[in-house]
């Protein structure tokens, strides 16, 4: 199972996303730029909240499909903007 703290709450470590979010009829869609799961709201606060959701099912997923004997780990990188 998947122990890093960004699901479970250990910490106050947290895994970050570059998200776009754009109006599509009368609904916000939010979008992962770098995965691509996407969700959608009424609201553009909904809409990121249920790409949070979705995200960390989308990491959790990779970990349990991962060769068992690698090693997981998430590494921190800047990027400018």
């Amino acid at each position: 199972m998947f122990n890093h703290p960004r699901f479970h709450g250990n910490r106050g470590d947290e895994l970050k996303a570059i998200i776009s979010v754009r109006k599509k009829g009368k609904y916000c869609v939010a979008t992962d730029m770098v995965t691509n799961v996407a969700d959608q709201g009424v609201t553009e606060e909904e809409a990121v909240e249920r790409l949070k959701k979705g995200l960390e099912e989308h990491y959790q997923i990779l970990t349990q499909v991962a060769p068992k004997a690698s090693k997981k780990s998430f590494v921190e990188i800047e990027v400018e903007k």
